[in-house]
């Protein structure tokens, strides 16, 4: 029955019986197990690590020697007992988690439960933080606890057998690969709490690099993770926490992918977890008062969402949260604390129909959006038309962390400083916050810090913003040594266990980088000296460093990294950056050589492509390269290096590199025409036309859809390939993209042309028992509706339509066609001056005569017994006077003039 101990502790809930199997686990995991969950992370750790003859035992001055130590102890404590590892591990993540991440501190600290002196505390804080490093860039130095990280991934490492990547080259990344039948829940969830682990050590980074993104996004692949879990489970419960682990994987799965810059790739996931949690939202416009002294309601957006299951926000146990975080309250004299909605819909159908006239009648609801939209009212689900917009029913735990995630995921794919995306993210931010019921300290804190994010754009809100983000700062009660806001009453009352709850379900948050967006807004306000006071007090030197550098101050920038070079002469990233203001290949190499950054290797990618003038180089692609090459054999998950490189392959001539590097962006970000666009070059060099069809298909329905350049290249291939719809499709979205810049130079006549001649190769349906085929239907509004719009002078342009016209059997408009295209031209203001101006627009008349003659005597549109031009003979002497009275004095003896008299005569 160790799956369903293990199921407990990774969804953190006590509502899992344990005591109903109590009989089937082994009692030291199950005590341990309810500690955990109670909370009580420091004696499980005390009491294992001194079970597994760890404390007390180590002067850390050789850390590889330490390192061995932990491993050689836990293998020997743990190898026939991988349980009891799994839960120690468990326990100490948790823990420094709780140190870092969401308080309250510990009572115990690492050191002390490792019957540590002060000097040897020092040593071994330096030695996790060593080990945690990845690829030159230190991990943060102030976290606490951090060797309970470190045990933790040696730990886990065991129990799943897999390498460990302290400390190696990172040549070739062990990926993980769950097999259900072949996996013990016990190994599983060892693999899902290693995900967890990891994404932690990366929070502890400036960015994420090396194998750990890729590893933990390859343990969040499959949802056969869950699978292995769950088939180990009791058939009555199977279920019910089935559902619950995948709720929890998926939702995981979302953090991992945000973790990574992988953001593109979540909205599939979070699609599953919708289905699977049944939650319903969708984002409408509502009218709404803001203001105190507003007497109308004004329009404005707004989430309305409900959950199939509000009941299970938190355990109904004594120990749920009595007290969210503080909320301070605006005590604005002019914005109210929270917008007042009217409801949703008090408008006939009819009237909000007739005041939307452009809408496309065909729209409808997209759920396969990160934000469904409502455009009119019978588009929202009626359960939520029903809502009280003023008072909405409390969300599930599970669908407020929905869409919070979604706000990052939007908040990390649209430009900053958007209105309309903040109106956005103001109304997701909302909806988390402005609920009643009990509140989870984890969710309802993000709520907070968002909105406050949010509000520190606007002037009228940016001092609640700032003070509700130093409230939430200090509200951690984590390593805080001067408080600037009077602590709450009652907020030390909130127990760990409910803060860690959701942790692993949001982007994980630590202390430091909340100071460090806090610090970020006093720079953008320009008040230096608070920024710099946080950087300080946080000892993080290449931040401040940047900060220097983007206000111009360079010269401070340098000062403090070569003081930092100097103390921490391994510190790769510090010497990076310092090439980055220097621009010095030099400091890039040795950032390199010392701890492999990847970021150094991007740089000197970066110089070689494009040297200063003052380095005496020339351009040098085939060394850049070689640079991005060694970049991404390190970190393969950077989208911008991946398409710098196929960039550059592209102009090289490297065709393969070209198409594998676009193949790996478009992997990275589905929605990237400009990618698909490239690897459709690729492969055209390569001579794969389907293949780059299919790239320029997925190209023009991604996320630009008016690059006019993707649709000219998706017009090219498909000619080539003789695909005549698509041909007719990029040919019309052309016209309409371009039409408004160029006008008719908007449409390309020679394809206008082959489309007009497929057209009419085959007959028109001569009754109404015939049908026409999509093509013909679609190219006959383009040619005789669409184009006719556009044209201006083009005579090429009205022949085509008149043809078209005749093949529909209506002479008619074919003759008016003709009548448009001689107009055009006769009213040239050249006409008069330039012979060949003069020569076209005779050309132009003897079509239009040859038209009135033809045309003419056919039946008109009236039916029988009407002509389409019964005074046609009249009409054609008068055209052909009215030209030759406009040329007479400057082309009466020209080529143009003898053929408009051969014309009147032949009359």
């Amino acid at each position: 029955m160790e799956a369903i101990l293990q199921t407990a502790l990774l969804l953190g809930s006590k509502n899992v019986p344990l005591d109903e199997f109590s009989g089937e686990i082994d009692a030291t995991c199950l005590v341990n197990a309810k500690l955990i969950l109670s909370g009580k992370h420091d004696t499980v750790i005390q009491e294992l690590l001194r079970a597994a003859d760890v404390t007390g035992k180590y002067d850390f001055d050789d850390p590889q020697e330490t390192y061995s130590g932990f491993q050689n102890r836990f293998s020997v404590a743990y190898k026939n007992h991988p349980n009891l590892a799994l839960v120690l591990a468990i326990a100490l993540l948790q823990s420094f988690i709780q140190s870092n991440f969401t308080g309250p501190g510990a009572l115990k600290s690492s050191s002390e439960i490792l019957g540590c002196t002060n000097d040897q505390n020092e040593k071994l804080h330096r030695f996790s933080i060593t080990l945690l490093s990845v690829l030159g860039q230190p991990a943060y130095r102030l976290c606490d606890n951090a060797v309970y990280l470190v045990m933790a991934l040696i730990l886990l490492e065991q129990v799943t057998q897999q390498p460990s990547l302290f400390g190696q080259d990172f040549q070739e990344t062990a990926l993980v690969e769950i097999v259900p039948a072949q996996t013990s829940a016990v190994v599983a969830s060892a693999h899902w709490w290693r995900a967890r682990a990891l994404l932690a050590q990366l929070s502890l980074l400036s960015e994420p690099t090396g194998p750990h993104p890729m590893v933990a996004s390859s343990i969040f692949n499959s949802i056969d993770l869950v699978y292995a879990i769950s088939k180990e489970l009791p058939s009555h419960l199977k279920s019910s926490v089935e559902n619950q682990l995948g709720v929890s994987f998926y939702l995981e799965n979302v953090k991992c992918s945000l973790a990574t810059n992988t953001e593109h790739m979540c909205l599939p996931t979070l699609a599953k977890v919708q289905k699977l949690t049944q939650f319903q939202f969708v984002l409408t416009g509502a009218r709404a008062k803001r203001t105190k002294y507003q007497s109308e309601f004004r329009s404005g957006l707004i989430i309305l969402a409900h959950s199939q299951q509000a009941s299970n926000n938190t355990d109904s146990s004594d120990d749920s949260v009595k007290e969210a975080p503080e909320t301070l309250a605006l005590e604005s004299d002019h914005l109210l604390e929270k917008p007042v909605y009217e409801s949703i819909g008090n408008e006939p159908l009819d009237e909000q129909i007739v005041k939307r006239p452009k809408i496309d009648q065909d729209y409808s609801l997209d759920e396969e959006r990160l934000l469904p939209i409502a455009i009119r009212q019978e588009d929202i689900p009626l359960v939520l038309r029903e809502l009280d917009p003023n008072d909405q029913p409390t969300l599930s735990d599970d669908d407020n962390a929905q869409l919070l995630l979604r706000l990052q995921v939007i908040r990390q794919t649209t430009p900053a400083q958007n209105s309309m995306v903040e109106q956005e993210l103001s109304a997701i931010v909302n909806r988390v916050l402005y609920q009643s019921g009990k509140k989870n300290w984890t969710l309802f804190s993000r709520g907070l810090w968002e909105r406050s994010l949010i509000e520190t754009t606007k002037a009228k809100t940016i001092e609640r913003g700032l003070l509700q983000m130093q409230s939430l700062v200090e509200e951690l009660d984590l390593s805080i040594s001067t408080r600037m806001l009077p602590q709450s009453s009652g907020g030390d009352s909130t127990q760990a266990v409910e803060r860690l709850r959701y942790v692993h379900k949001l982007p994980f948050l630590p202390r430091w980088a909340m100071d460090v967006t806090l610090a970020e807004k006093y720079m953008s306000l320009g008040v230096m000296k608070s920024a710099v006071e946080i950087y300080e007090r946080l000892s993080m030197v290449c931040e401040a460093a940047l900060c220097y550098a983007a206000v111009g101050d360079e010269k401070t920038a340098e000062k403090i990294l070569i003081k930092n070079i100097e103390e921490n002469p391994n510190d790769a990233r510090a010497l990076s950056i310092l090439g980055d203001i220097r621009q010095d290949p030099d400091l890039w190499t040795k950032s390199w050589e010392i701890g492999k950054h990847v970021n150094a290797k991007n740089s000197l990618a970066k110089h070689y492509y494009n040297p200063p003038s003052s380095s005496g180089l020339t351009k040098d692609p085939i060394a850049c390269i070689k640079h991005l090459n060694d970049s991404l054999r390190l970190y393969p998950l950077s989208f911008e290096t991946w398409y710098f490189y196929g960039c550059v392959g592209l102009e090289c001539g490297k065709m393969d590199l070209a198409a594998e590097a676009f193949t790996r962006c478009v992997s990275l970000d589905a929605t990237h025409s400009i990618s698909w666009s490239n690897l459709s070059a690729a492969f055209i060099e390569q001579g794969k036309l389907k293949e780059a069809h299919s790239c320029l298909s997925k190209a023009v329905s991604s996320d630009s859809p008016n690059n006019w350049r993707i649709w000219e290249n998706f017009m090219l291939v498909s000619i080539k390939l003789n695909m005549w719809p698509d041909v007719l499709l990029a040919c019309r979205k052309l016209v309409d993209i371009r039409k408004d810049k160029v006008g008719e130079f908007s449409i390309d006549m020679p394809v206008v042309e082959k489309l007009v001649e497929l057209l009419v190769t085959s007959d028109f349906p001569a009754n109404t028992s015939q049908r026409l085929t999509h093509f013909q239907t679609s190219c006959m509004e383009f040619i005789c509706d669409t184009l006719p719009t556009v044209v201006t002078t083009s005579s090429e342009c009205w022949k085509q339509v008149a043809k078209v016209e005749m093949w529909r059997k209506r002479p008619w408009a074919s003759l008016e066609c003709y009548e448009k295209e001689y107009r055009a031209m006769s009213h040239n203001p050249d006409l008069e001056f330039d012979e060949k101006v003069w020569n076209a627009t005779v050309e132009t008349c003897d079509d239009l005569v040859s038209a009135y003659e033809s045309l003419g005597e056919m039946e008109g549109k009236h039916g029988p017994g009407s002509a389409v031009c019964g005074d046609w003979k009249y009409k054609a002497r008068s055209v052909i006077k009215s030209l030759m009275s406009r040329g007479r004095s400057s082309w009466e003896d020209s080529e143009g003039w003898e053929k408009l008299l051969e014309l009147r005569n032949n009359l």
